[in-house]
């Protein structure tokens, strides 16, 4: 059960991206919020990677809570944002080269703010293409001297993109990070701070984008709640 596996300690989830880099072990590493999980609940493919292949952390106040409450785990509040902000950090502190596939950035933009922040970037590749592309950019990829991905693309599309980019030769760690891209380099605005501590973010950005987001929020709410309970009433059993 997926619960049972997550990491719920921001500390384990950096020493796992570090030690697998250290090793040379390949790592495939994403989170869980509220929206992933209904997904998890209703994606048979996006559910077997999870359970099978994933090292997953526990990334919004949804999952939080039913961690704590219905499941009685004594855990920290991990924010992915930050989460991510801390592992690209501590990778651009090591002068770990790493490859970028994600958001719809103009290469002149992504190479002078990647310079600009120390970050060693081999290469870039936008996360909007078609399905029928996938290969020969996986392709391209697994050419490419690093062992360092990080994936910004939906769910489950960037999971599953990078499962099939850890099947090329050699180890990877890549590390999925939804649309962190677009808050780490300025192209879209995040919550003020507080919002963001009293775990009201959805809010702002169902606020911000309602076009976008008002089905994973105002459905996808309830559908998670729905999902936890069920979970909890077959563990009950």
């Amino acid at each position: 059960m997926i619960l049972d596996k997550v990491l719920t300690s921001p500390n384990d989830v950096l020493h796992k991206v570090l030690d697998s880099i250290d090793e040379q072990k390949s790592l495939l590493l994403t989170y869980l919020n509220q929206h992933c999980f209904n997904i998890y609940s209703s994606n048979v493919d996006y559910r077997k990677l999870l359970d099978t292949k994933y090292d997953i952390y526990q990334a919004d106040l949804g999952v939080f809570l039913a961690l704590k409450i219905f499941f009685s785990k004594k855990i920290n509040r991990i924010d992915a944002t930050a989460m991510n902000q801390v592992i690209l950090d501590e990778l651009i502190r090591g002068k770990i080269p790493l490859v970028i596939v994600g958001g719809i950035f103009d290469k002149k933009f992504i190479q002078d703010e990647t310079k600009k922040r120390g970050i060693n970037l081999v290469a870039y590749n936008t996360g909007y293409f078609e399905e029928i592309q996938t290969d020969s950019i996986i392709t391209e990829l697994s050419k490419i001297n690093t062992s360092v991905f990080i994936v910004g693309m939906g769910v489950p599309q960037q999971e599953l993109f990078a499962d099939k980019l850890s099947q090329t030769s050699g180890p990877k760690v890549i590390i999925c990070v939804g649309n962190f891209l677009e808050f780490y380099f300025g192209t879209k605005k995040r919550a003020p701070v507080f919002i963001q501590k009293i775990g009201m973010e959805w809010m702002f950005r169902l606020i911000t984008e309602p076009g976008r987001l008002w089905k994973r929020y105002l459905i996808g709410i309830p559908v998670f709640f729905y999902n936890i309970f069920k979970v909890k009433l077959d563990l009950s059993k």
